[in-house]
């Protein structure tokens, strides 16, 4: 059953939360490969001055993952 939001559409209503060292990509791409039709991915942080690290890099990092895709 397809859920609508707006002009998106997702294949389910199966979401996966985000989960502060947990959601990281490799998770939300089997969670998706499993069903899910929507995965967040973890708290990015809100400072800018942190926004080049690795850390936030790995935790944006969207690359190969269907969409619509979310951050925290």
């Amino acid at each position: 059953m397809t859920l609508q939001i707006g002009h998106i559409a997702l294949e389910n209503r199966l979401f996966v939360a985000p989960m502060a060292g947990v959601t990281d990509r490799p998770f939300r791409m089997l969670c998706r490969t499993l069903g899910a039709g929507y995965a967040v991915s973890e708290m990015v942080t809100s400072r800018k001055d942190l926004w080049h690290t690795l850390k936030t890099s790995r935790r944006a990092n969207h690359e190969g993952e269907p969409g619509p895709i979310s951050v925290q």
